[in-house]
C-alpha cells in the first residue's frame, strides 16, 4: 500500500513539473533533461574499471560530493565516476564537470531505478545529505551494492522528525554507512540503535580551503581593478537586498551583490532597486570609474569574489535557510546572515566563535556593521572562522578512504 501511495505522489510530482514547464524555464529543463534517458545511458562509456555513482540534489550538495570525488580520482585516476543531479540548477552549471559523467537522475517511477542500476552497474553508490529515493535504494540493496550517505546533519529531535518515521527509518537503515557532519550527537544516536553512523566532518571545508589559491586565477581582472569593496553579498534574495540597501544608504558603502537568481528579469529588478550608480559585471569596462554597486549577473564566480570585500553577507536567512558561509570563511571574512541558520552546524559553530553574526532586522545589521568596521574587528572575526576550518578539515579523505576500503573485493579482483 505504501508503495502505491509513494509512486502516486511521484507521478503527481512529475505531472506538476510538466504542467509548470509550460511557463517555468527550470521545470522545462527538468523535463527536457530526462527525455530519452534510457537511451542516453546506453550511450555512456562502457564500464572498464571500478565505478562509483554519486547522487546529489543540486549545487550545494555537489560541493559536498566534489572533494570526495577529486580525492578518489587523485588516488586512482581510473576510478569511473557517474554523477547525477535532481535539480536543473545544479546540472546546468556542472554538466561539463571533467571528473565525472554527468546525468540527470531519472524520476523514481516503477522500473526506472532497476533499469538505471542494472545499466550503470556501480560498485558503490554515494548519496549526499538529504536526497533519498526509495526505489533507487531498494534497487541498490537488491543488487547488493554498498551505499553510503555523506555530510548528513542530525540533531536529537521529536518523534515527528522524519528520520523517526518508519518509512524514512527503513530507508536510512539500507545504508551501509552514514557519515554525520559532526560528532556532537553521535553517542545519542548510537544509543537509539543507529549502528551504521560515523562522524567525518563537512566535506565542503576541504573544497572551500582550495578557493584562496583559485581566486588568483579565476577572479575577473576587471572586477579586481574596481576593488576593494566594503561588502560582498552572495546568494541574496529580496529581503536580504532590502537590508543591504539600508546599509548602503547609512554607511556609504561600496558593495558587490551576487543574487541567487541571475535571470534577466531579476537582474533588471535588482538594478532598479538601488538609487545609486549601479553596474552589472558583464558591462564593467576598464575605463569606467569605480561603481558604488556591482551586480554579478552570471554564475560560478561568487566563491572567488569574497577577497574583494571586507565583510561578507550571505543570503537566504530570511527564507528557508542560509546559503554557503564556508566560502567567505575560507577567505578569512566575517559573515552576516538572517535568522534562518539553526539547521546548519557550521553556522551555529561560527556564531559561537564570533566569526558569524545573525541579524533579525535593520537595527541589528547596523550594530553588527558598526562593530566590524572598528579597527581590526573584521580581521579578528575572519581569522576565527578560518582557524575553525583548518581545525575541521580532512572529512573528504576519511570518506574517500572508507569508499576505497569498502568496495567489494570481487569488484576489485575484476579490475586488477
Amino acid at each position: 500500500m505504501i508503495w502505491l501511495l509513494y509512486y502516486t505522489l511521484i507521478y503527481l510530482m512529475v505531472a506538476g513539473i510538466g504542467i509548470s514547464s509550460l511557463w517555468n524555464p527550470k521545470s522545462k529543463a527538468w523535463i527536457n533533461g530526462r527525455k530519452n534517458w534510457s537511451k542516453q545511458i546506453t550511450q555512456m562509456p562502457q564500464k572498464k574499471g571500478l565505478r562509483i555513482w554519486f547522487h546529489v540534489s543540486s549545487l550545494g550538495e555537489f560541493e559536498q560530493a566534489r572533494p570526495v570525488i577529486e580525492k578518489l580520482k587523485s588516488v586512482n585516476p581510473n576510478f569511473e565516476i557517474i554523477l547525477t543531479f535532481f535539480s536543473p540548477s545544479g546540472f546546468m552549471v556542472r554538466q561539463q564537470y571533467p571528473q565525472a559523467t554527468v546525468q540527470y537522475l531519472p524520476a523514481d517511477l516503477p522500473g526506472n531505478a532497476s533499469k538505471w542500476v542494472n545499466s550503470i552497474r556501480p560498485d558503490m553508490a554515494v548519496f549526499v545529505k538529504y536526497d533519498l529515493w526509495p526505489g533507487y535504494l531498494r534497487a541498490l540493496q537488491k543488487n547488493r551494492i554498498p551505499t553510503i550517505l555523506i555530510s548528513a546533519h542530525w540533531t536529537p529531535g521529536t518523534w515527528f522528525n522524519s528520520r523517526n518515521l518508519a518509512p524514512t527509518k527503513s530507508l536510512l537503515r539500507k545504508f551501509s554507512k552514514i557519515f554525520l557532519q559532526n560528532d556532537h550527537h553521535l553517542g545519542y544516536f548510537n544509543q537509539k540503535g543507529w549502528i551504521n553512523l560515523s562522524a567525518a566532518g563537512d566535506t565542503r571545508i576541504d573544497r572551500c580551503l582550495e578557493l584562496p589559491a583559485e581566486a588568483k586565477v579565476r577572479l575577473p581582472p576587471i572586477l579586481a581593478q574596481t576593488g576593494p569593496y566594503d561588502i560582498v553579498a552572495g546568494s541574496t534574495w529580496p529581503p536580504d537586498e532590502k537590508l543591504i540597501l539600508s546599509a548602503l544608504k547609512k554607511f556609504n558603502f561600496r558593495i558587490i551583490i551576487a543574487p541567487h537568481d541571475v535571470s534577466a528579469d531579476n537582474i533588471s529588478r535588482l538594478v532598479k532597486t538601488f538609487p545609486f550608480p549601479v553596474m552589472k559585471l558583464s558591462e564593467l569596462k576598464e575605463a569606467q570609474s569605480k561603481p558604488k554597486v556591482v551586480i554579478v549577473d552570471s554564475v560560478g564566480l561568487l566563491s572567488v569574489i569574497y577577497p574583494l570585500g571586507k565583510i561578507a553577507y550571505i543570503g537566504g536567512g530570511f527564507g528557508s535557510g542560509i546559503h554557503n558561509i564556508l566560502e567567505p570563511m575560507a577567505h578569512q571574512k566575517p559573515v552576516i546572515f538572517g535568522p534562518a541558520y539553526k539547521k546548519f552546524p557550521e553556522a551555529i559553530d561560527m556564531v559561537f566563535l564570533k566569526a558569524a553574526f545573525p541579524v533579525l532586522g535593520i537595527q541589528e545589521l547596523y550594530a553588527v556593521l558598526e562593530n566590524l568596521m572598528q579597527s581590526g574587528s573584521a580581521e579578528i572575526a575572519g581569522k576565527a572562522g578560518f582557524e575553525y576550518m583548518i581545525k575541521n578539515q580532512g572529512a573528504s579523505l576519511k570518506v574517500a578512504q572508507y569508499i576505497m576500503d569498502s568496495i567489494p573485493y570481487s569488484a576489485k579482483d575484476d579490475n586488477d
